[in-house]
């Protein structure tokens, strides 16, 4: 195959890409839409799910980085899921720069809402579909994932799997790598199982 032709079909599975991504993010709006009674960001949903990890103690720098925004973002976004009553937050004891962050009953309440509609429109939707091609979709858009980021040996990053609807770390599943981030919210390896999906 020709350079050129390549680059094109490249480009064809980028374009395709990131129409799937948007139609992905759309589902996800008009689902949360259906599941809360007052207007609330996908965005907001995300904290919500990096809360609930299993992990107590967070710096605001950890929740900017594991969010993808400014420490001054991720700070707004906590105190208003506070004010809204979603979230508890109090200063840890043992080191005054981190807070220990908690759904309150109503965070979890609407966190369980936006599941079960999520996971209704996802069986209806795609419930049919072929699990052998579910299976090949997910793991073919891994693969790709990790090779646009490109990682070099040793280097620790963090494509914020938990808040993108998987239950493991893509670099742990393609590459076999660990960090920290990945261990302290999913675990270790084996607790996980291998295909963390």
């Amino acid at each position: 195959m020709e350079a050129e032709e390549r680059i094109a079909l490249i480009r064809q599975v980028m374009g395709a890409s990131h129409v799937f991504c948007s139609t992905v993010s759309e589902l996800l709006e008009r689902t949360l839409s259906g599941a809360t009674e007052e207007p609330l960001a996908l965005s907001q949903v995300k904290l919500l799910l990096v809360i609930a990890q299993p992990r107590q103690r967070f710096k605001v720098t950890d929740v900017a980085e594991f969010l993808g925004v400014t420490n001054a973002a991720a700070s707004r976004s906590i105190d208003r899921l506070v004010q809204r009553g979603l979230v508890d937050r109090t200063v840890s004891q043992e080191d005054r720069r981190a807070v220990d962050l908690t759904l309150t009953e109503a965070g979890k309440a609407l966190l369980d809402r936006f599941t079960e509609a999520r996971n209704a429109e996802l069986l209806e939707l795609l419930g049919d579909y072929p699990e052998e091609k579910l299976r090949q979709v997910a793991r073919l858009l891994d693969e790709l994932s990790v090779l646009l980021l490109n990682p070099g040996p040793g280097e620790e990053r963090c494509l914020r799997c938990g808040v993108h609807l998987r239950t493991g770390c893509v670099l742990r599943d393609v590459l076999g790598r660990e960090c920290t981030v990945s261990q302290a919210l999913y675990g270790a390896p084996e607790e996980v199982g291998a295909s963390g999906a």
